[in-house]
């Protein structure tokens, strides 16, 4: 397994997507995925695009930029936060401020 693969498979992985579900978001074979993570393949700039979208990440972060100033553990919850639909954003967002709240005092 190659950087950018070994960086593609725990991208995917924290995102809590299988190689199955992420093929069928971006609409290419799960072969692919895989041979992407073997390092058998390299994706298209338009392929990368589309898995960063998947995954919700910038494809920057997806070639190995890494966030400024997190732990792997915020980086993993960030990760899973940004694959989220937008509902399931709000909700964590509205938990987060109740549990700054409650812990505050």
């Amino acid at each position: 397994m190659d950087e950018f693969g070994a960086r593609l498979a725990k991208i995917r992985d924290d995102a809590g997507l299988t190689q199955t579900a992420l093929a069928r978001k971006i609409e290419v074979s799960q072969s692919a995925i895989s041979q992407m993570e073997a390092g058998e393949r390299k994706p298209s700039f338009d392929m990368l695009r589309q898995l960063a979208d998947a995954l919700g990440v910038t494809p920057a972060y997806l070639l190995g930029e890494e966030l400024e100033e997190l732990s792997e553990e915020e980086q993993a919850h960030f990760r899973q936060y940004r694959s989220l639909p937008e509902e399931a954003r709000e909700e964590l967002r509205t938990f987060a401020a109740f549990l700054r709240t409650k812990h505050s005092k």
